[in-house]
């Protein structure tokens, strides 16, 4: 079975609490998310656990992510399924009013067709890459927020979407 482990982070200068609501809001996802990738809000759970989306690169295949634990507002576990199986943990540290955003993902590739793809593409270095860009959309949304002066709310009720 093939692997892909993957640690992304960034530093925003951005408190802790502020990244936190944007990266539990699923639906604002496709808000900061690269336009390469499709977001399509599958669940909202008010407690956020369960909570699923489903994610589509550009030209590749569907998987979702659901929350499957929270831990003390600093870190959140996503459960892939479908293509890939296994976790993607957002872990958010504050020091001196920015804060450090990682993601880390330690996945099995499921899908024939990608698993052979991966002996010839570095699947892992695209998806890391992909993630710099998630990381970069993360903190122009928080800078966009920030200077509307209008915090994100979790809009758990609103209907599925897609981007």
């Amino acid at each position: 079975m093939r692997n892909i482990q993957t640690t992304n982070s960034k530093i925003l200068p951005h408190s802790a609490m502020q990244i936190w609501k944007v990266i539990t809001d699923l639906s604002s996802y496709s808000a900061w998310w690269p336009s390469s990738i499709k977001i399509k809000t599958l669940h909202l759970s008010n407690e956020l656990i369960g909570s699923c989306i489903e994610v589509r690169p550009y030209g590749g295949q569907a998987f979702r992510c659901e929350i499957s634990s929270i831990n003390d507002s600093k870190e959140l576990t996503l459960k892939y399924s479908g293509i890939y199986s296994g976790t993607g943990k957002w872990t958010i540290s504050e020091i001196n009013g920015q804060s450090c955003v990682t993601y880390k993902i330690e996945l099995k590739i499921q899908s024939t067709m990608i698993r052979l793809l991966s002996f010839l593409l570095p699947v892992a270095s695209i998806h890391s890459k992909l993630m710099e860009e998630v990381l970069t959309g993360l903190g122009q949304y928080l800078g966009k927020l920030k200077s509307t002066s209008n915090p994100p709310s979790h809009r758990i009720a609103e209907k599925s979407g897609s981007r």
